[in-house]
């Protein structure tokens, strides 16, 4: 095992060049998060003057915008009201909302650019201060067959992007990260173990970490896995480990670089030479080949060549 201390290297990063920044669509309130797939890029954002919780959908293609259905309210609640999370795969979109006071009640919902009145898929109530039962994945890419998957407690189910399930899986733990690619899914479980499915739902290899991983991606020759501070790439049987400061997230990765998010900073890390940059600002990032979508506000900016 190889391992690399950034120490405080991000601190230090100097901006790229901004000539990346190719267009951008503003939405009415602020963006949480973005998702990524093809030619499309999916947008939960916050609350606005008349609205919350709204889902839309860039057209990369068309430069059109689509506006998706909401059924869930906008009462400001004490433990919160919001989208925790987004995924796409083709022209449908999940997303995972929340909602409450001493409980909250955890949503997933799907729509898609031609039919986007809402379908609720799921519906879980738990503790406010509890662990999100349900687990919403990074698609595998959108194309025919590929992956769109999400999980409650230990049930792991991928969706093809027609909206028709592909398969389920039980997995030994409950499960805390989710990724897929093409037609492969990792899915990490508490305690440390991320198993590796084919396109069926068969296990094709089980990774084993120290502790319980707080993220996962799927490249095309391994993984990349966050464990609070320290980031693990494992491909061809090596494995190398970085360290960051607190506060830094694993956004989205490929073989050659992990996009990563400190504090209103995007940053790009290459993982063969071990060191990175800042890119942009913004407080949410999502790749798609060598396109990188970023939320920063009110604002989502598509950048080539991240």
């Amino acid at each position: 095992m190889r391992t690399i201390l950034v120490l405080a290297v991000l601190l230090v990063f100097a901006p790229a060049a901004l000539a990346g920044a190719v267009r951008a669509v503003t939405v009415p309130a602020p963006v949480l998060a973005v998702a990524f797939d093809g030619s499309r890029v999916a947008v939960a954002s916050g609350r606005s003057a008349t609205d919350c919780n709204r889902v839309h959908v860039w057209n990369l293609a068309t430069r059109g915008v689509s506006k998706l259905g909401r059924k869930t309210h906008c009462e400001q609640t004490s433990t919160g009201n919001a989208i925790a999370a987004i995924s796409i795969a083709g022209t449908r979109v999940l997303w995972l909302h929340y909602v409450g006071g001493n409980s909250r009640d955890w949503s997933l919902w799907t729509a898609t650019t031609a039919k986007p009145a809402p379908i609720r898929l799921r519906l879980v109530t738990r503790e406010a201060d509890a662990p999100a039962p349900i687990v919403l994945g990074r698609s595998g890419g959108g194309r025919p067959g590929d992956l769109l998957p999400y999980a409650v407690e230990r049930t792991v189910i991928a969706l093809r992007p027609n909206g028709a399930r592909r398969f389920s899986w039980t997995a030994p733990a409950r499960v805390v990260a989710l990724a897929a690619l093409e037609d492969r899914l990792a899915v990490a479980v508490e305690g440390g173990a991320v198993v590796v499915l084919d396109g069926n739902g068969r296990a094709l290899r089980t990774e084993m970490f120290a502790r319980t991983v707080d993220a996962v991606r799927l490249t095309r020759t391994g993984l990349v896995a966050q464990l609070d501070r320290s980031l693990e790439l494992r491909q061809g049987g090596s494995v190398r480990t970085f360290s960051f400061p607190a506060g830094v997230r694993l956004a989205d990765a490929t073989s050659e670089r992990a996009i990563l998010i400190s504090g209103d900073k995007v940053l790009r890390f290459e993982l063969e030479a071990g060191r990175g940059r800042v890119i942009a600002s913004g407080t949410s990032a999502a790749l798609a080949g060598e396109r990188l979508a970023v939320g920063s506000g009110r604002r989502v900016t598509l950048r080539s060549h991240p």
